[in-house]
C-alpha cells in the first residue's frame, strides 16, 4: 500500500506488511534493510508467500532487496513477526553507518557483516538496495574504514581507535572487517562499548573473534549512539538491483582462491602485510548486465589483492586479461559487468589488467 502524503513536511512512502524471519528476541531497527525470500519453500510448489517472507540481506541473499524497516521491531522467542517496510520508490528514513550530505551522499544497504547487515554504510552501485540521502546528517561517532584500527587477538575485544573522548559505554560498534591470521576467526557484527580505557582504547562487551589468538589484527569499523537515521530516496524497482555491498577480511597468509558475494561492491580491509597474493577467485554470472566491484580501503603491503577468474573470462576492448592485479593501496580498485564474459568498466589506481 502507499502512504499518502497528508500535509506538504510528510513524504511519501510506499508501505507493506512482510513476515520477517530473523533472530528470536534480537530488535532490528529503524531504517534497516531486509531482502525478500524468493525461494521459500518447496521449489514446484507456488508458494505467493515468496512476495511476503523477509529476512535480514546476507551475502547470499543481497539481490531481493525489500525495502527498510517503517519502526524498531524485538521479535519474540520464535523469531518471527510481521513487520511494515518502505519499499523502493519511498522517501523515508534509513539507518546510517555513515554521515550524509544532502542529495550527495549515495549509499548502499549492507549485506553480511552478521548483526550489522541492513545498515547503509558504503557507497553502492545504483538499484534497490541503494538510497540517495536526502537530508544531511553527522551521527556516526567515528569511522575507521581504511585497516587503521587495531584488535588485541589475545582477547579479541580491546580495540585502539583513533578517538574514544565521543564514546559512552553502550554505544554500538560495528566490526565491518578485521586481518585474518588464520587462528582469531572474525565475526563481524554489532557490539556494545562495554568500558573505556582511555583517550585511544576501548573494551568491547564481547570478543568478536571466535577463537582467539595473540599480537594485534588490524580492523574497519565505525561507532554510533542509539540508531542514527536520515532521510533518504529507496532507489525503485525501475532500478536494476545494486547488489549492496559487503566487506572482505583477507588473511595476512594470502588466500589462492577466495570466494567473494557475486554482484555489488566489496570493500577490502587495508593495513594488512600479505605473505602472499589475495587471490579473489571470481566465478562467471548469471544475469546478464549484472556489476561487481572490489575497492581497497587501505595499503597492502609485501605482495597484492587480485582478482582471477574462475571458468569465463575478463576482455577489455576485445582483447583477453588473464586477470587485475596489482590491488594494493587505499582507493586502488576495479568494476566490471558480465556480459557472457566479465568486462572492465574501469580500474583505478595502481589496479592494472593483466
Amino acid at each position: 500500500m502507499t502512504h499518502p502524503a497528508q500535509h506538504i513536511n510528510q513524504s511519501v512512502k510506499k508501505q507493506k506488511r512482510v513476515y520477517l524471519v530473523g533472530t528470536a528476541s534480537t530488535t532490528y531497527y529503524r531504517g534497516e534493510g531486509v531482502a525478500y525470500n524468493r525461494d521459500y519453500g518447496t521449489a514446484t510448489t507456488s508458494e505467493g508467500s515468496r512476495d511476503k517472507r523477509v529476512e535480514p540481506i546476507s551475502t547470499s541473499n543481497h539481490r531481493h532487496f525489500a525495502g527498510v524497516l517503517n519502526a524498531n521491531v524485538t521479535l519474540d522467542s520464535t523469531g518471527e513477526g510481521w513487520v511494515t517496510i518502505n519499499e523502493p520508490g519511498s522517501v523515508c528514513a534509513i539507518a546510517l553507518g555513515a554521515d550524509t550530505v544532502i542529495d550527495t551522499t549515495i549509499l548502499g544497504a549492507q549485506a553480511g557483516g552478521g548483526t550489522g547487515a541492513g545498515r547503509f554504510s558504503d557507497k553502492g552501485f545504483i538499484g534497490r538496495g541503494a538510497a540517495r540521502a536526502l537530508q544531511t546528517v553527522t551521527g556516526v561517532l567515528e569511522s575507521v574504514k581504511d585497516g587503521t584500527g587495531s584488535l588485541d587477538a589475545t582477547d579479541g575485544k580491546t580495540l585502539t581507535v583513533s578517538d574514544s573522548s565521543d564514546f559512552t559505554v553502550g554505544d554500538t560498534v560495528v566490526m565491518l572487517a578485521c586481518e585474518g591470521d588464520g587462528t582469531g576467526v572474525f565475526v563481524a557484527g554489532k557490539y556494545l562499548v562495554g568500558s573505556i580505557t582511555d583517550a585511544t582504547t576501548i573494551v568491547l562487551a564481547a570478543t568478536c573473534l571466535s577463537t582467539l589468538s595473540t599480537g594485534s589484527l588490524t580492523c574497519s569499523y565505525y561507532v554510533y549512539t542509539g540508531n542514527p537515521t536520515a532521510l533518504a530516496y529507496l532507489y525503485d524497482g525501475t532500478e536494476e538491483t545494486s547488489g549492496c555491498v559487503t566487506w572482505i577480511s583477507p588473511p595476512n597468509a594470502g588466500d589462492t582462491d577466495y570466494a567473494p558475494m557475486l554482484g555489488g561492491i566489496s570493500y577490502i580491509n587495508g593495513g594488512v602485510t600479505l605473505a602472499a597474493d589475495f587471490d579473489i577467485d571470481l566465478p562467471d554470472e548469471t544475469i546478464y548486465g549484472a556489476k561487481i566491484g572490489f575497492v581497497c580501503m587501505g595499503t597492502m603491503t609485501t605482495n597484492d589483492v587480485t582478482v582471477d577468474l574462475d571458468t569465463g573470462g575478463i576482455v577489455l576492448a576485445g582483447t583477453a586479461l588473464a586477470e587485475i592485479n596489482a590491488i594494493d593501496a587505499a582507493a586502488d580498485a576495479c568494476y566490471l559487468q558480465w556480459t557472457g564474459l566479465w568486462r572492465t568498466i574501469m580500474v583505478v589506481g595502481g589496479a592494472t589488467e593483466a
